[in-house]
């Protein structure tokens, strides 16, 4: 289960918000999450995947246009979810990585979006996709997850 979201450069300022809805894009979150929960029913997506081009713009509007002293998403390893790889490359890191984000739907950071960065992807989509327990995502569960990086206000 996956839906496309369109995901635009030219769609949004630095700032993170939608140039023609004028919504932040927390707002915009929150109803990617929801539409794929109205499509998927009674499934909620768990994973957001994205080119990394596009998973480091995503960061950069979620901060609301400043820089940040860490980095979105993990890489796939050989194609798979692999969490225990992507702390051990952490490790030699000088960024800190963000794995997971807090669901805007359910306004609450128990049910996270894991952040996956996938080459195969254009840049211009996010993909919002269900991963059922048994994908990895068992695996995820033990990976600290942030609410919400700023708020805009």
């Amino acid at each position: 289960m996956e839906r496309i979201i369109p995901f635009k450069k030219t769609d949004f300022s630095n700032d993170g918000t939608h140039i023609l809805s004028d919504k932040f894009i927390y707002d915009l979150q929150r109803e990617w999450e929801e539409s794929f929960h109205n499509q998927f029913n009674p499934f909620f997506a768990n994973v957001l995947e994205c080119h990394p081009l596009a998973m480091k713009r995503l960061r950069l509007y979620m901060e609301g246009g400043s820089e940040a002293d860490y980095d979105f998403g993990m890489e796939l390893i050989d194609g798979e979810i692999d969490i225990g790889t992507n702390l051990a490359i952490e490790k030699f890191s000088e960024e800190k990585t963000v794995y997971a984000i807090g669901s805007q739907f359910h306004n609450d950071e128990d049910n996270p979006l894991f952040l996956i960065k996938n080459d195969n992807l254009s840049e211009d989509i996010l993909v919002l996709k269900y991963v059922p327990e048994n994908d990895g995502e068992e695996e995820m569960k033990n990976i600290p997850v942030t609410d919400q990086i700023t708020s805009k206000t």
